[in-house]
């Protein structure tokens, strides 16, 4: 059962009307961190700033770490893909252009084979 908290309030003769749903609480599972001490300072000076606790903090570099790393292994992935495929442009071609970056003749980019 989900619960819907409501206030009013009267301003300036507005009625402004807060609606604030609980936030779905998912489980979680408790994992043991070992950070050095410099880190685990920042960490907690983070989560003051924020005023959250610094589990929370923690799980949303784990969050953002995985994202990433996510992204850089489909990146991989693709880039094995297509060199499978064919779908490269020659190392000199590119060599050429990133050397005519800046100059008065700067070189288009190589075509994909």
């Amino acid at each position: 059962m989900q619960c819907l908290l409501a206030a009013s309030t009267l301003y300036d003769n507005v009625i402004i009307r807060v609606h604030l749903r609980p936030p779905q609480v998912s489980k979680t599972t408790p994992v043991s961190v070992r950070l050095e001490a410099v880190l685990n300072e920042q960490v907690t000076a983070i989560a003051a700033a924020l005023d959250r606790p610094k589990s929370w903090v923690i799980e949303q570099a784990v969050r953002d770490f995985v994202a990433t790393q996510e992204w850089q292994l489909a990146a991989i992935d693709e880039g094995i893909k297509a060199a499978d495929e064919g779908r490269v442009a020659a190392h000199d071609d590119v060599v050429a252009w990133v050397r005519s970056w800046g100059g008065p003749d700067e070189a288009p980019m190589p075509k994909c084979g």
